[in-house]
């Protein structure tokens, strides 16, 4: 678990070191483990990818320390073919940390559907004690959004705009960009990053809350489980957005929806 990952770090920090020994360690008692219990293996459409998991000691010993690991398949349910997991990995000696590295390959056998493949720790010292030894990984496919290959014609179902329509969205200027052409009154510029996640600054829609009225106005959801995004593997771009006005009016949060043709 985390806290447990801080407080190895911690702990690193301030012991001292034991009396010299054939194999050295500077604590009498060691504390281990990884940095989460849970993962996502977030693999390329027709490619490969790794997944490298710290490890980390809260001492340091003279020699190299393996530990091995093994998936416990009657809680498991990701395809075989599509991940590799070595049996065993490394601390090497004089170091606090390790590296853990998972193998994901799509094979064509990877979809949006999430699975998992769940393994156990063991093999520690004498002195060496976690509270993590079991560990999720979840295996799903994921497609990174390149702009120009995004853009295109749209189907939409939005609050703003009433209902079904249809949008142009084309590449932005700026890299990780791309621009609703037709939603709003000007052109609507949204920034994804590497895990296709959404931000974009508050806007003028163009519109007024009624002849004369204040300007409606439009920003991201401050609500964590509402995060604006692109589905790169379905062509599918969900935002969340709050409409309100300057003057403390505010129509909520709405689900924009936006399918690629």
């Amino acid at each position: 678990m985390k806290k447990l990952f801080i407080l190895l770090i911690s702990v690193a920090s301030f012991i001292s070191c034991s009396d010299p020994d054939e194999v050295t360690y500077d604590s009498k008692k060691t504390f281990v483990g990884f940095e989460n219990t849970v993962y996502d293996l977030r693999v390329p459409r027709d490619a490969s990818t790794v997944l490298n998991l710290k490890f980390a000691s809260s001492s340091v010993s003279s020699a190299v320390r393996t530990y091995n690991v093994s998936v416990i398949t009657d809680v498991s349910d990701a395809n075989t073919a599509t991940y590799s997991i070595p049996a065993t990995f490394t601390i090497p000696a004089n170091e606090r940390f390790g590296t853990l590295a998972i193998a994901g390959t799509d094979n064509g056998l990877v979809d949006a559907t999430v699975k998992k493949f769940v393994f156990k720790l063991s093999g520690l010292g004498a002195n060496e004690t976690t509270d993590n030894d079991i560990i999720t990984v979840f295996v799903y496919e994921f497609c990174p959004v390149v702009a120009a290959d995004f853009a295109g014609t749209f189907d939409s179902n939005t609050w703003f705009l009433d209902g079904p329509a249809v949008n142009e969205i084309v590449a932005g200027t700026d890299p990780n960009t791309i621009v609703i052409t037709d939603f709003y009154d000007t052109p609507f510029v949204l920034t994804y990053d590497e895990d296709n996640n959404i931000t974009f600054p508050p806007k003028d829609t163009g519109l007024t809350n009624g002849p004369g009225g204040p300007a409606i106005w439009a920003r991201m959801s401050a609500s964590p489980t509402q995060v604006s995004g692109i589905d790169g593997c379905t062509g599918r771009m969900t935002l969340w957005i709050e409409y309100y006005t300057l003057t403390g009016l505010t129509a909520g949060v709405q689900q924009e929806v936006f399918v690629k043709q």
